[in-house]
């Protein structure tokens, strides 16, 4: 029943007016945060966490944009997902496109890291549109998203891999072909496949997945990108290099490092709802 209703309201959510769909997105968040939502909590867990320098009404604010934000995004994803949208938000000039650019032309192969800031989804749209992109998937938890994040991703030419060292294998050989991969780089992994390193000030279990395929693969070039709202119905692909170290034996903290820097330029963006310090190394609860 729960896969049910969810895939209802992502269809609804496709088919509505761009302009309704936005505000309905804007006001499922709304009534997240007033309904004291998990996601609400964790949202606001973390804003505490991140920003221990914003007052009580600042952190308030950060917590409802980035509620109502997360909101707008589904319904703007649910048209890729549902109706295979190609590039259903314009996007302005990338940022930094030249880095993108003389990544293809050198023929190494690049990796991307996405993390969960702006719209990914459209970034994979935009990404793909360059050349053939590779990435892991993991299934979702409810059996009928899974099918159609799966099938939206496919359609858009994304070439999937298992999260399993047959994945692996399957991006490394993407990128000897000297293609593109995408990782996401702040989910947090199980103890086999991470590292601690800090992130927004807290000790953060952080995946090691793309450090591993840069250092077999040391020719590729490494690009941290997102697709950032800058207006109404309006992104930028924003392209950031990253310290060549990130590659090195305890380099992970120069990614969450860039990470960080591009959170903090679009906070409201960031998918603060998601636990990303649940494990601490002193088995601390961070959650309510």
């Amino acid at each position: 029943m729960k896969s049910f209703f969810a895939v209802w309201l992502l269809k609804l959510l496709a088919y509505l007016p761009a302009d309704w769909a936005d505000r309905t997105g804007r006001t499922l968040g709304r009534r997240l945060d007033a309904g004291n939502s998990r996601a609400a909590r964790t949202t606001r867990a973390n804003v505490a966490l991140a920003f221990p320098e914003l007052d009580h009404a600042a952190q308030r604010w950060l917590v409802r944009a980035s509620l109502k934000d997360m909101g707008e995004k589904a319904a703007r994803m649910a048209r890729v997902w549902v109706r295979r949208e190609n590039n259903p938000d314009k996007i302005q000039d990338p940022e930094n496109y030249h880095l993108f650019t003389d990544a293809l032309a050198a023929g190494e192969g690049v990796i991307l890291l996405v993390p969960h800031l702006g719209n990914w989804e459209l970034l994979g749209q935009w990404v793909s549109e360059h050349g053939p992109l590779n990435a892991m998937y993991r299934p979702a938890k409810l059996e009928g998203i899974d099918a159609l994040v799966l099938a939206g991703r496919q359609s858009q030419g994304y070439q999937v891999h298992p999260t399993n060292m047959q994945g692996v294998a399957g991006l490394l050989k993407a990128l000897k072909r000297g293609e593109m991969v995408a990782v996401l780089p702040d989910q947090e992994p199980d103890a086999a496949g991470g590292a601690w390193a800090t992130f927004f000030g807290q000790q953060a279990l952080t995946m090691t997945l793309a450090q591993k395929i840069a250092q077999k693969r040391s020719q590729a070039r490494v690009i941290l990108a997102s697709a950032v709202k800058k207006e109404r119905r309006r992104y930028q692909v924003v392209l950031r290099a990253v310290d060549p170290a990130f590659s090195q034996d305890g380099g992970l903290q120069h990614m969450n490092d860039a990470i960080e820097a591009l959170v903090r330029e679009y906070p409201a963006q960031y998918q603060w709802e998601y636990k990303r310090f649940s494990t601490q190394p002193d088995g601390r609860q961070l959650y309510p």
